[in-house]
């Protein structure tokens, strides 16, 4: 890195530990808020602000992992050259492609039978919350595999080629065929029991988001054994 790209990649990460520092503060807030509220409940209530104060443990552990790693001590990052981090950046992109979609199929148990709940007119706080969980890791699945991401737009040059184009397409493809079967197979449902259509389209949503990122990581690791 020459003297301009190291102020940038300094700035970028000062901006990035004050938002992981925020992160921090805003999970334990509501991990404490869930919690307090949810002592006293029981039930429906008391499950969903456990969902509240769950998800936020889970971002402040996630805000304290990414605070140490941009902590302002650590160096390391300063002696990368542009081959490896351009392989990082790759490694990183494939390891969400892999994870996120089981962690979208992972959350369909739960959203089906807080969808279940909402359509017998019985939804509460948390299986409103619960049943779009899928939904939403599908969306982010869907979103890296395409680069619209954050992390793919700020380092487009390490995380942007010919390869990674061809493999998107591929990806995206195997994707659209897994979401036309389903969507129609949705359809049919609906037209039988409306309520099943319904039910149905989170599985559809996920599968297709989960065949998005998985196709692109393991194309990337086929065509990463052939060099």
């Amino acid at each position: 890195m020459d003297d301009r790209e190291l102020r940038k990649e300094a700035k970028a990460r000062r901006t990035k530990y004050a938002n992981a520092l925020a992160m921090i503060v805003l999970g334990a807030m509501a991990a404490g808020f869930g919690f307090v509220m949810g002592a006293a409940r029981t039930g429906d209530e008391a499950t969903g602000w456990g969902i509240l104060s769950g998800v936020g443990v889970g971002l402040a552990l996630g805000g304290g992992i990414l605070a140490w790693i941009l902590r302002p001590g650590a160096n390391g990052w300063r002696t990368e050259t542009e081959p490896l981090k351009r392989d990082r950046l790759q490694a990183q992109r494939a390891r969400q492609l892999w994870i996120l979609p089981l962690v979208t199929l992972a959350f369909l148990t739960q959203s089906t039978l807080a969808m279940q709940d909402i359509l017998a007119g019985e939804g509460s706080f948390g299986d409103y919350i619960s049943a779009p969980l899928p939904v939403i890791y599908a969306w982010v699945v869907a979103s890296i595999t395409m680069g619209w991401d954050r992390q793919t737009r700020a380092n487009k040059r390490f995380l942007e080629d010919e390869l990674t184009s061809v493999l998107r397409a591929r990806a995206i493809g195997a994707a659209f065929v897994v979401l036309m079967f389903g969507a129609t197979v949705a359809f049919g449902l609906g037209l039988w029991r409306a309520e099943l259509g319904i039910a149905a389209l989170p599985f559809v949503l996920s599968a297709a988001g989960a065949t998005a990122g998985i196709r692109f990581a393991w194309l990337d690791r086929e065509f990463g054994k052939d060099e």
